[in-house]
This record gives structure tokens, C-alpha cells and sequence, in this order.
């Protein structure tokens, strides 16, 4: 088994593979309609990932010996007892927060002030249309998935809310452009 260090992604890939086999395309469908709405990563990275987890004995993988020669892979019990001991350590204080509005805001004293409005406009916006989409989702799925996942789903409508709310709030207190 060869050394591999775990990173969010691998525990990504063998959460998603705890659920079933699938190939690196499969993933890569997963994620759009889940995790993808709230964990940014470069997609290329579920077309690598599963090799390294495979040469560390994480995962199995059975390749096709003919046509697309698609590779599909299978968590093993070294896996699902990585994401275990992943699951029970403590999670870090500190959130990962990359906003590039809340970046722009930061900075906001050197704009010109129509610029500060169409900053507010544009992110209220988003996050509104975010938290539609999520709200989209529950009232689609919300039956169909687990406890766990419909509970991250609240979450996110919560945050898109919470965030929309506090930019209508800042276009409020600004003056007329």
C-alpha cells in the first residue's frame, strides 16, 4: 500500500464511493447536483483522485477491458475505515470562507459608490437565485435523501438567505447612485 496523504477530496471520493461504485464520470455527475453547490474543487481532480486512493488500498478498480475502457471504482474496507476515522475527528474552528463580494466589500473604500451598488445588486442577486435553487432542490428531493444530506440542503437555503438578506440590507443604507 502506498503512502498517500488524505486531502478533503479523497474523503470526498470515498464518501461518494461509500454509496455505491461508480467511475470518475459518475462522480463527476454526483457532485454537480450535490456537494458541487457548496465544496469548490477543480473537477479534474475526481479523474485522478481515485487512482491515488486505489494505489493506497483505499479503493478497488475494475477497468474495462474493451470500448471507452471506463474505470469503476469500489471503496474497501481500508476505505470506508479511512472515512470513519475521518467522520469522528474534530472538524477545524475556523471555516474556509473565499467570497469574492465579501473581498470586494472589504475594499469597498476605493470604489466609486455606483460600483459599491452594483456590488450589492449583483450579490443580492446571486444569492437569492442560489437559495432558490437550493429551495428547488428540497421541494424535488427533499423526501429522497438522507437525513444528513436534507439537513446540509436546509443549511445552505439558511446561509443564501442570511447573506441576501445582509446585502438588500447594505443597498438600503446606500445612497442614491
Amino acid at each position: 500500500m502506498a503512502d498517500h496523504r488524505m486531502t478533503a477530496t479523497s474523503y470526498l471520493v470515498l464518501g461518494l464511493l461509500s454509496d455505491g461504485p461508480a467511475t470518475s464520470y459518475d462522480l463527476k455527475r454526483k457532485v454537480a447536483v450535490s456537494i458541487g453547490n457548496f465544496w469548490e474543487f477543480a473537477h479534474s481532480q475526481l479523474y485522478d483522485e481515485p487512482l491515488r486512493l486505489a494505489d493506497a488500498g483505499l479503493v478497488d478498480v475494475e477497468a474495462e477491458t474493451g470500448g471507452r475502457r471506463r474505470r469503476t471504482y469500489r471503496i474497501t474496507a481500508a476505505g470506508r475505515a479511512a472515512l470513519a476515522d475521518w467522520l469522528a475527528e474534530a472538524t477545524p474552528d475556523r471555516t474556509d470562507v473565499r467570497d469574492p463580494g465579501l473581498l470586494k466589500l472589504f475594499f469597498a473604500r476605493h470604489a466609486r459608490p455606483r460600483d459599491i451598488r452594483h456590488l450589492a445588486i449583483d450579490q443580492r442577486r446571486s444569492h437569492r437565485e442560489r437559495a432558490d435553487e437550493y429551495e428547488r432542490i428540497h421541494r424535488a428531493f427533499g423526501g429522497a435523501i438522507d437525513r444528513w444530506q436534507l439537513k446540509s440542503l436546509e443549511l445552505g437555503i439558511r446561509y443564501e438567505r442570511t447573506v441576501e438578506g445582509f446585502w438588500a440590507e447594505l443597498l438600503e443604507d446606500l445612497p442614491e447612485a
